[in-house]
């Protein structure tokens, strides 16, 4: 799976917001210096994650922009996805035909469903993993991952 640079740095700014919860909410401004991003692209992602319900914003001189629910109901997957999903099943095949118009393999691929499965797996996962849990240090967190894990297997 590839996490495209939108949703890295969707999830980045969204993880200054969840740093500020509840007390206050942070302007684009203030999320592009902490991040070393442009305001403009700052604003392009929050767009986008404020029409998929997980920011809100507020106008005015205290305005700006905070999360629209509790950190622990916002998946790092309802992040990612909002800010484009990555389909390893059939969507991959229309992608990669060679010099075809469609794949060569579309009527049995044994790899296909592989695809298939790692694409649930890995949003799945992803699903369990909330944007409190990523808050927290990079240990916790990296104990947290191990756990999550190991409950699959």
């Amino acid at each position: 799976m590839k996490v495209t640079a939108m949703q890295e740095y969707g999830l980045r700014c969204v993880m200054q917001l969840v740093a500020c919860w509840p007390a206050a909410s942070l302007t684009v401004r203030q999320i592009a210096e902490r991040e070393r991003l442009t305001p403009v692209y700052v604003e392009k992602l929050l767009v986008v994650l404020r029409r998929a319900g997980l920011v809100k914003s507020t106008r005015g001189v205290k305005g700006g922009y905070a999360l629209s629910r509790l950190p622990s109901e916002i998946s790092a997957a309802d992040v990612l996805g909002a800010l484009g999903h990555v389909d390893l099943g059939a969507g991959l095949c229309n992608r990669f035909t060679g010099t075809a118009k469609s794949c060569v393999h579309q009527g049995g691929c044994g790899i296909r469903p592989v695809w298939g499965l790692l694409t649930q797996f890995i949003y799945g996962y992803l699903n369990r993993l909330s944007l409190e849990q990523l808050s927290r240090g990079e240990g916790d967190v990296a104990s947290a991952v191990e756990r999550l894990c190991k409950e699959k297997t």
